[in-house]
């Protein structure tokens, strides 16, 4: 289990499922049980969770906080997640009109930017410096 830990895929999975957590929780409490629109409820959660995302990605996953500068490295990412947040709020979007199903649109959105928030990370924001 501890070599598995070590393996910075396995750790990005259970950062972004952490992050993810939080973000379909605070969505659903937000447009499901306080009925704010999907739009803005997703934008609050979606923001929630990337700020989980950045203290364990930077922390224990990229383990950036040896190499990276904090304000270097969240200028990065804000970045990065500014861009993914546009994209993640379209494909809910997208997919909640298409569909009409709230989960849907929830799952396709967070797939596209796990995806895109990987590449990112690892390639831009916690690059391994030589």
């Amino acid at each position: 289990m501890r070599n598995l830990l070590k393996h910075e895929g396995v750790r990005y999975l259970i950062s972004g499922g952490s992050a993810v957590f939080t973000d379909f929780l605070i969505y659903f409490l937000l447009f499901k049980m306080l009925l704010i629109s999907p739009s803005v409820s997703k934008g609050i959660s979606y923001i929630s969770g990337a700020i989980v995302a950045y203290l364990i990605n930077r922390l224990w996953t990229f383990e950036g906080g040896k190499s990276h500068s904090v304000s270097r490295s969240f200028a990065k990412f804000s970045i990065l997640y500014l861009a993914t947040f546009c994209l993640n709020i379209i494909v809910n979007k997208v997919v909640l009109n298409i569909f009409g199903w709230a989960i849907l649109g929830f799952m396709a959105a967070t797939f596209v930017t796990i995806v895109c928030n990987y590449l990112g990370q690892k390639f831009w924001v916690f690059k391994k410096t030589v």
